[in-house]
Order: C-alpha cells, then sequence, then structure tokens
C-alpha cells in the first residue's frame, strides 16, 4: 500500500478537488436539471402523498425526504462519470502511476460531488418548507447531518459504479436502472403502504428505504430509528468506498 506523509496527501487532496469542482462548474447542466425536476416534481405530487399518507406520517413528510432521495440517487452517474472520463481523456493511467494514493484521488472527487448532493438536498428541503409547511426545524441537528451521510453514500456509490464501469453506455444504464429500481422499491416514490406486500418485505434491502425512514425518523423525533437508519447508510457508504479503492487499485 503507498504511503504518503500528511502534508503531502493535503496537498494532492486539494489539486483533485480542485480539479473535479472545475469539471462540475463546467458542465453544471445535470445536476441542474435533477434540482428544477424534483421541485416541480413535489410541486405537482404533494396532494397526492397528503391523500395517501398515513395518520403518523404527514403527506409532506412522505414527499419531500422521498423526492430528494430519488433525484439524489439519479445523480449517480454524475459521480460516475467524473471517473469516467478520465478514462476517455487518456488522464486515467497518469492518475494511476502519479504519487497520489487511490484514497487521496477518491478523497479529492468525493467532497465536491458531496457538495453538490448536499446542496441539492438542501434546495429541495428549503422549497418544501416555505412552499408547503415542511417540518424543517424540527430535524435540528439530525437533518443536516443525515443529508451530509447520504451524500457521501451517493458519492461512493457513483464513484464504485464510475470505477467499474467500461463505457457510458454501460454507466447510464447502471446508474438509470439501479436509481429507478431503489426508488420504487424503498416506497421514495409512492408509500410501501399503498404497494405489493412483497415491496415492502424487500424495500429495507435497498439503501434508499433507510435515508427515506432517516429522514422522516429525523423530524418526527423518532432517535432509535433514526439511529438505525444512520448506522445501515454509514455502513453502505463504507463499503461502496472500499469497492472505488480496490477498483482503482486493480
Amino acid at each position: 500500500m503507498r504511503s504518503e506523509p500528511a502534508p503531502a496527501t493535503a496537498r494532492r487532496t486539494w489539486a483533485m478537488t480542485r480539479h473535479t469542482v472545475v469539471l462540475l462548474v463546467r458542465d453544471p447542466g445535470t445536476p441542474l436539471a435533477y434540482t428544477v425536476m424534483s421541485l416541480v416534481l413535489l410541486s405537482v405530487l404533494h396532494p397526492v402523498y397528503d391523500r395517501l399518507a398515513g395518520p403518523s406520517v404527514p403527506g409532506i413528510v412522505q414527499a419531500a425526504p422521498g423526492i430528494a432521495v430519488m433525484f439524489t440517487l439519479l445523480a449517480l452517474d454524475v459521480a460516475g462519470q467524473l471517473l469516467l472520463s478520465e478514462r476517455t481523456w487518456r488522464t486515467w493511467d497518469r492518475l494511476r502511476a502519479g504519487p497520489a494514493s487511490p484514497t487521496t484521488v477518491l478523497t479529492g472527487k468525493t467532497l465536491p460531488l458531496m457538495a453538490l448532493f448536499l446542496a441539492q438536498q438542501a434546495v429541495l428541503f428549503l422549497f418544501a418548507t416555505a412552499a408547503f409547511g415542511f417540518p424543517l426545524t424540527a430535524g435540528t441537528w439530525r437533518l443536516p447531518l443525515l443529508a451530509l451521510l447520504w451524500a457521501a453514500c451517493v458519492t461512493s456509490c457513483g464513484l464504485a459504479l464510475g470505477v467499474h464501469a467500461r463505457s457510458q453506455g454501460q454507466l447510464a444504464a447502471a446508474s438509470d436502472i439501479g436509481a429507478l429500481t431503489i426508488t420504487c422499491l424503498s416506497g421514495c416514490l409512492v408509500p410501501l403502504t399503498v404497494l405489493p406486500h412483497w415491496v415492502s418485505t424487500v424495500a429495507p434491502a435497498t439503501p434508499g428505504y433507510w435515508a427515506l425512514h432517516g429522514f422522516q425518523a429525523a423530524v418526527l423525533g423518532d432517535t432509535t430509528a433514526y439511529a438505525h437508519a444512520v448506522a445501515v447508510i454509514a455502513a453502505i457508504t463504507v463499503g461502496a468506498f472500499l469497492i472505488a479503492v480496490d477498483g482503482i487499485r486493480r
């Protein structure tokens, strides 16, 4: 395993972070489109959630987190594209042969992506609060912490896809199909109570399920459910990041 002095690691991480920020700023279309689409979908569907919601969870508490999770998942390809583009531009081998370790390379790409996904969620939750009365302040510190952790989870999963995808088509298919499948099975798009029974059985196997219920638990004050969701999402994040690191080393 390649070891680096701490100052050198910090400099290389910052250089990679700065490079990633430049790439994201030059092509902001996809993240911006997903953010706008999430606001439109929330505006249109929140009356439906009000009718479908059970007595324990208000409609907006189901709608806002569900749509936030959905559109963050759809942005998986943004993370994967950052790594796939390095291979397309023939710069990937130079990154691997350079002095920066795989963890340094991935960390430099992870930090801007986390900031992007965190901002995407923040815009949606602030809009839901202002327009539809989402109880943002009830989440206290729990809501932003989970949003940050979920941003890290989606980033790690996207980077793992980007490391192993061999083409744009593979990446698009894996990210889009995966995001849509997780969204449907986790109850983010439609509450689990109105879906077939077998969906409720498989829902806990998806990260979206834990993100949705973690956000709901944050604003409803259910500390046990919140802690459980945080633990599961943290485990998925670490696992996906290790898969990405292993993919670079290979």
